[in-house]
């Protein structure tokens, strides 16, 4: 038996719908903030003559840095990102020991850059406003400013992560408004060192961000 056909009205509005949606490609350039939390882990070792305490400390100063993003998108909901990042900050490090009653702490200039892609979910739309989630990989290079050691680089993997919106000014031009998270394990420069223990914690990097992005091509209406 052969179903009901569509009307001429549903092949019409089934054609619409699917004119709707445009392939959309934008660049943006913008500035964050850069916070690092404190991470201060303390261990406590029985010895036959007292108790051995340790506390092992690893910081990052807070900084800026700049952004620069491409995004296209594939469906209606769903898009990816390609991000390059880049600040400059501290990162200091400090060992101290109850037991031996020894401190030692250890500061270092670094450059760091972030290149990563993640797939981006298009979220609720409400007139100029859109908004979306992020979720992807990244890898982070470490610089120091200054040489500490003959392995003085270093590459961590990262896990990005962040949510924002869009708003549009014009057809081609609008601002973004984000928050991205950098999930890593930290460098370990004071170890290589020589001068402070190893350090390696993971942390995470939180990224507030506002950005100015164009849209190249034919825009939606």
């Amino acid at each position: 038996m052969i179903g009901p056909q569509p009307t001429l009205a549903q092949v019409v509005d089934s054609q619409i719908a699917k004119k709707k949606f445009i392939p959309q490609t934008d660049l943006s350039v913008g500035a964050f903030g850069e916070l690092t939390a404190l991470r201060m882990p303390i261990t406590a070792t029985p010895r036959f003559d007292g108790v051995e305490v340790m506390q092992t400390t690893q910081g990052t100063s807070p900084s800026a840095g700049l952004l620069v993003t491409f995004h296209q998108s594939l469906k209606p909901w769903l898009g990816y990102n390609i991000n390059f990042g880049y600040s400059r900050f501290t990162e200091n490090y400090s060992l101290g020991n109850t037991f031996l009653a020894s401190f030692s702490q250890l500061s270092i200039g670094t450059n760091m850059y972030e290149l990563s892609i993640a797939p981006v979910i298009q979220g609720p739309k409400i007139k100029h406003i859109s908004t979306f989630a992020q979720a992807g990989g990244s890898g982070l290079w470490f610089l120091p400013t200054q040489t500490v050691s003959p392995y003085n680089e270093q590459v961590r993997a990262a896990m990005l992560f962040g949510v924002g919106f869009n708003y549009k000014l014009t057809d081609h031009l609008g601002m973004r408004a984000e928050y991205r998270g950098l999930f890593y394990k930290n460098p370990d420069f004071a170890y290589r060192s020589g001068q402070a223990p190893m350090s390696r914690l993971f942390t995470v990097t939180n990224e507030p961000t506002v950005s100015l992005f164009y849209t190249f091509g034919r825009v939606k209406k």
